[in-house]
């Protein structure tokens, strides 16, 4: 009887661990399905629905706008100013003279040299080979039409001297006797009728001026009267001389006209307005007859220059060669052209010449001054040639390859107009800006008439891009055990969920980011729990 009691209180200990057990296993599935499947009644849940979609990526950053090129120009000899032919705001194109110097000896240092180097070429031609009669026959007539070209360039230049003191004289007769009491006169005064003189220097220098220019026209009207292909090139010297100072004259009164701001009784805006017409047409006469010597000159030594080649090349079919002769003449056209090359140089030093189209900024010399060699006098700014600078944080550069899409606005334009462009280089250096380390790059810019150099360009690059992918917030993603989990709603009434893993691809601008694998389109994920 107690062996039987024994065993019952046995089985009723293990009856009582198997309702243990069986309480812990339900505790434990309680606590599982109020943490992972159960949504408590009073947390609230936002959500989001997985999504396809083009997202992107992008960086941004501010720069700036930088010419290509931004010249410093100078004279490489020095001298006096001659010529400028460029003011501060001109655009000029590659090739184009902007200034000049004093080109007297290294002008005609270049046409000896020339000269000597056509003669060295021609004998060296002359004896290297012979000609057959119809060569020389071709040559002599060609030594026939160059001298009538010159001939004819000759009676043109008389003919224009001629015509320049015409011109030039009734100029002065014309437009400015009126301007003057007793003009032809040892004493001429210059007046004009109800004005008020600003400037009593000034008069006085037009009186001087027109004493000076009297008897100028005298001498000048002396020598064209004997004029002749002797004289013809002193007097054409001369002429321009002329020409130059009369300019002067008239310049000088359209000042004086010009200042003066009060019409008196007697006087008339609109006759002082014809003074100055009148006497700007004398200049522009005068400066005219000035361009057409010159141009003639320019064609005599052309014709001189075409006479002097076929003349050689005459006498180089005329004559047998021998080979100690070849080598004489060779030796002479070296020596020659190294001759010329230098001269040609020299003159060349006394010009300063664009080397690419642009917009000149900055004009530092004046006439008749001084120039000193390698002084910078003239600068030059291609806006036609511009890019974008712009610094990439360390954060985001690794992103930042050439080529790629530049999205660009300009404060100076306003946010609406956006302009495409490139990527052109990144610069593998890091510069520090205010503690922070950045890398420089370039962007390219196609030709914009309003962007100038120095305006601030807001720029977006476009580091990637894909079409049609399957999104979700950033916000929903949950790093676990260097894993990606989401949580999927899988009651969307009750909003509860599952914890999912995932794998993501691009990070977007927005918040957005791609989802590889572990998701469908419409499912729903949570964003936030508070």
């Amino acid at each position: 009887m107690q062996y039987l009691t024994f065993i019952e209180r046995v089985k009723a200990l293990f009856t009582k661990k198997r309702i243990i057990w069986g309480l812990v296993v339900l505790f434990i599935v309680f606590i599982g399905w109020f943490l992972f499947i159960r949504k408590p009644s009073n947390t609230k849940i936002q959500t989001a629905t997985v999504v396809r979609k083009d997202i992107k990526r992008t960086v941004l950053t501010t720069g700036q706008v930088v010419s290509e090129i931004d010249l410093s120009l100078s004279f490489q000899s020095s001298g006096v100013v001659k010529r400028i032919y460029v003011k501060e705001g001109d655009n000029v194109r590659a090739g184009q003279t902007l200034a000049v110097l004093d080109q007297g000896n290294s002008s005609a240092s270049l046409e000896s040299a020339r000269g000597t180097l056509v003669q060295a070429q021609a004998n060296y031609e002359k004896v290297k080979s012979a000609a057959t009669n119809q060569d020389i026959a071709v040559s002599q007539a060609a030594v026939d039409t160059a001298s009538a070209t010159l001939e004819n360039a000759k009676q043109d230049l008389l003919n224009e001297i001629s015509n320049a003191y015409s011109s030039a004289n009734t100029a002065i007769l014309s437009y400015s006797n009126n301007l003057f009491s007793n003009a032809q006169s040892s004493s001429p005064q210059f007046g004009v009728a109800g004005t008020v003189q600003t400037n009593a220097q000034s008069v006085s220098n037009a009186n001087n001026d027109r004493i000076v220019i009297n008897a100028m026209l005298t001498d000048w009207q002396i020598k064209v009267s004997t004029l002749s292909d002797s004289n013809m090139d002193q007097i054409a010297t001369e002429s321009l001389a002329n020409l130059v100072k009369i300019s002067s004259y008239f310049s000088n009164i359209i000042n004086i006209l010009t200042s003066y701001t009060q019409i008196t009784t007697g006087g008339s805006q609109t006759t002082l307005t014809t003074y100055q017409t009148n006497v700007a047409t004398g200049k522009s006469t005068v400066d005219a007859s000035y361009t057409t010597i010159l141009n003639y000159i320019q064609a005599i030594k052309s014709a001189n220059f075409a006479l002097a080649q076929a003349k050689a090349s005459l006498a180089l079919k005329q004559a047998p060669s021998r080979p100690e002769d070849i080598s004489i003449a060779e030796a002479q056209v070296i020596s020659a052209q190294g001759q010329y090359d230098l001269a040609l140089s020299n003159l060349n030093n006394t010009m300063i010449v664009a080397p690419e189209s642009g917009t000149i900024t900055q004009v530092d010399i004046k006439l008749g001054e001084q120039a000193t060699a390698m002084k910078e006098v003239i600068k030059l700014l291609n806006v036609g040639e511009l890019h974008t600078e712009a610094q990439v944080s360390e954060a985001d550069i690794a992103s930042v390859v050439v080529g790629q899409t530049i999205d660009n606005t300009f404060d100076a334009l306003g946010p609406d107009r956006h302009f495409e462009s490139k990527v052109l280089t990144v610069n593998p250096a890091s510069t520090l800006v205010s503690g922070v380390v950045n890398y420089k790059i370039t962007g390219s810019l196609d030709n914009i008439p309003e962007v100038r150099p120095g305006m601030t360009s807001n720029m977006t690059i476009l580091v990637a891009e894909k079409k049609s992918v399957l999104t979700i917030p950033a916000s929903s993603i949950i790093n676990q055990d260097n894993k990606k989990v989401v949580r999927v709603v899988t009651d969307p009434k009750t909003k509860t969920f599952i914890q999912k893993e995932v794998s993501i691809g691009l990070e977007a601008d927005g918040g957005d980011t791609e989802v590889i694998s572990g998701l469908s389109e419409g499912d729903e994920v949570v964003t936030f729990i508070k």
